[in-house]
């Protein structure tokens, strides 16, 4: 290399000039693509990652609280996701109940706050227009600066699938905002397993896991509200969209969340609303209605009868067995960690296992 350079000295000062020209262009033109195009490769999570989904506490709605129980099991959670923020049509953020004495909480016992995003009704359509897809992100990016957040985790559903390609250039955005400030990106996706293009059509695994820190994939509501009876998250179907999913995606960018609860159906085999039930709320019913609870090991799911004012009821739940049951199948995939939907809904004796 030296004695190349020292006899063509003029032509080598020539092609150093021509580089630096060259790398000034490159460096401005990929500061312009880069809001559009691909944010670097983001880091996998390095340990197996216990999300807690966490919803404040409303007055009056029966349901089990979610401070409770992180306050008591802090530290086998290594990131809580509160459902705190919407997004508009527009590309706003509306603050629909964040909690500063939770994020101090979770920060004093080295837990990571990863609030969810959710897409307000209609808002699906700000992944059509590019300036409100970036303004949406760089609002997203704001709040995580300002609320002092270590992230952002983005569940809009039910998309129509043509917006398949906006959704990834959206959390790529998204990506470029977060990834130098350091903070985590996740993703919530519909399983690939066992669904109509219609409700997982929009979700391109394999470019959101390029961008994302993490998946989660929603393997819960096989059975719910509004259709017939039958287990919320038959075990067949979650193995199923795990191994899908693990072909999309490196395992180590996927968390399988658990739905912590069931519903109660009227036991005629047809379809129609039934109640949200906490795993926790479920199984004091079987007790107080001396029903026994049924393990059904062909789903992995737990399920009992029971009859109020001469109706007959049906109640398909998670139950601990079964959210045990998932937990090893994540272990078994070497996915990066579970996800609990919610936090309060479980069975305390589920932590027992959780690492």
């Amino acid at each position: 290399m030296s004695r190349w350079f020292g006899k063509n000295r003029g032509t080598t000062w020539v092609l150093g000039g021509l580089l630096a020209v060259f790398l000034v262009i490159w460096s401005i033109h990929g500061k312009q693509a880069g809001r559009d195009g691909p944010a670097a490769m983001p880091g996998a999570p390095s340990t197996f990652q216990v999300v807690g989904f966490y919803e404040n506490k409303v007055a009056g709605d029966g349901m089990p609280s979610s401070r409770i129980s992180f306050s008591a099991h802090a530290k086998q959670v290594t990131q809580v996701s509160p459902l705190w923020f919407s997004v508009s049509p527009n590309g706003s953020v509306r603050n629909t109940g964040y909690d500063a004495t939770l994020v101090a909480e979770a920060h004093a016992r080295h837990v990571l706050v990863v609030p969810l995003f959710i897409s307000a009704q209609g808002s699906t359509n700000v992944l059509w227009s590019i300036s409100t897809r970036r303004l949406a992100a760089k609002n997203i990016a704001q709040v995580v600066r300002v609320d002092h957040l270590d992230g952002a985790s983005i569940d809009f559903e039910l998309l129509n699938p043509k917006s398949r390609r906006d959704l990834s250039r959206f959390v790529g955005d998204l990506a470029n905002h977060l990834h130098p400030m350091h903070k985590i990106l996740a993703v919530s996706v519909f399983p690939l397993a066992g669904l109509p293009v219609s409700i997982n059509g929009a979700y391109d695994y394999k470019a959101l896991a390029s961008v994302a820190n993490y998946l989660v994939i929603m393997a819960y509501d096989h059975h719910y509200s509004g259709g017939p009876p039958g287990p919320v998250s038959p075990y067949p179907w979650v193995k199923s969209s795990v191994e899908a999913a693990v072909k999309q995606a490196p395992a180590n960018r996927l968390v399988l969340a658990i739905g912590m609860y069931g519903y109660d159906w009227i036991n005629n085999g047809k379809a129609g609303a039934a109640p949200t039930l906490a795993d926790v709320t479920a199984e004091a019913l079987a007790k107080s209605q001396g029903a026994p609870i049924h393990y059904v090991p062909s789903q992995s799911q737990s399920e009992f009868t029971y009859s109020q004012n001469g109706v007959s009821h049906i109640v398909w739940f998670m139950g601990d067995q079964s959210a045990r049951a998932r937990l090893a199948l994540a272990q078994q995939y070497h996915l990066a960690g579970i996800a609990l939907w919610r936090l309060g809904m479980e069975d305390p004796n589920f932590w027992k296992v959780v690492p």
